[in-house]
């Protein structure tokens, strides 16, 4: 069934509208430097890709991308490039404004469940800020963020060792065993790391260039716990200056399509459980009811 809200015309938009029991799925990312080796779209090319893959495994509606998130590191780009080269943000009070707009148009629609599908971290503060901002306004949706994960080599290991060889059919032996490895090694793997190196492998392995490692370390410089140690808080926990090259991690040496396939599997769905509670999930629009009785 094409879930996609643009693909679908106004005669048989109320059979999707139907089909979803009131819930529509916002796709949202950033487009922000990941090291040298992915695409400056990871994030939203994940939100995107996972979302519409799940409402084939549940049905629902997917609403145009959210492109554009929160980064907190653009920073003028100098002569020969720099960690915000590429990168495309808002002001923070656009953003808000703009997610209002599409909210009241996406429940003026009939949608009256919507969950934003969230692939970048730096969105999460606003979210919560926008979700506690609509607490104290009139309006007749409710709204829930559902945050991609990434699977890296610990949560493969994990899920292998607790459930057995196999476990993810896409994967060789020669996969699980690297995976394994990996893990009891305590690979770190964070930003454009192997975990996301993996997921775009699973969706367009040509966005992601191997040839590029070893030029910029993905190695944390530790100066944000300095400001830590001294109780002071910097926005991001100071991600900005602990992980200068926008790449946190070892180099993701052996991600391949294989795990990738497995990966965006995994999380497209469990997105899609999580879509189903949504949908059966009745106390959420009561409460609503019950809190908009004084407007």
């Amino acid at each position: 069934m094409e879930t996609r809200w643009l693909y679908r015309t106004s005669g048989d938009f109320a059979e999707l509208r139907e089909e979803s029991k009131g819930v529509c799925v916002i796709p949202m990312g950033c487009v922000e430097k990941h090291g040298l080796h992915l695409a400056v779209g990871t994030d939203i090319l994940l939100a995107s890709n996972i979302a519409y893959r799940a409402s084939q495994l549940e049905t629902f509606c997917v609403f145009p991308d959210f492109t554009f998130g929160d980064l907190p590191n653009n920073f003028p780009i100098a002569p020969g490039g720099s960690m915000s080269e590429g990168n495309i943000t808002l002001r923070l009070e656009t953003q808000m404004l703009l997610l209002d707009e599409l909210c009241a148009q996406i429940s003026r629609n009939g949608y009256k469940k919507i969950l934003v599908c969230n692939g970048h971290g730096g969105n999460s503060s606003w979210l919560n800020a926008f979700m506690r901002k609509l607490g104290n306004a009139k309006r007749d949706f409710v709204m829930a963020v559902f945050d991609i994960g990434l699977m890296v080599p610990h949560n493969f290991a994990r899920l292998i060792r607790d459930n057995g060889s196999g476990f993810f059919p896409e994967l060789t032996k020669e996969d699980e065993e690297l995976l394994l490895k990996q893990h009891a090694e305590g690979m770190l793997s964070g930003h454009a790391g192997m975990g996301e190196v993996s997921l775009m492998m699973g969706i367009d392995p040509s966005l992601y260039h191997p040839e590029m490692l070893g030029r910029e370390s993905g190695m944390p410089t530790g100066r944000a716990g300095l400001y830590k140690k001294h109780g002071l808080k910097l926005a991001d926990g100071g991600w900005d200056i602990d992980v200068p090259n926008a790449f946190y991690g070892d180099d993701p040496y052996g991600a391949n399509e294989r795990i990738g396939r497995a990966a965006v599997r995994f999380e497209a769905e469990r997105l899609a459980k999580a879509v189903k509670f949504f949908k059966e999930d009745e106390y959420l629009l009561k409460q609503l009811e019950k809190s908009q009785k004084g407007w």
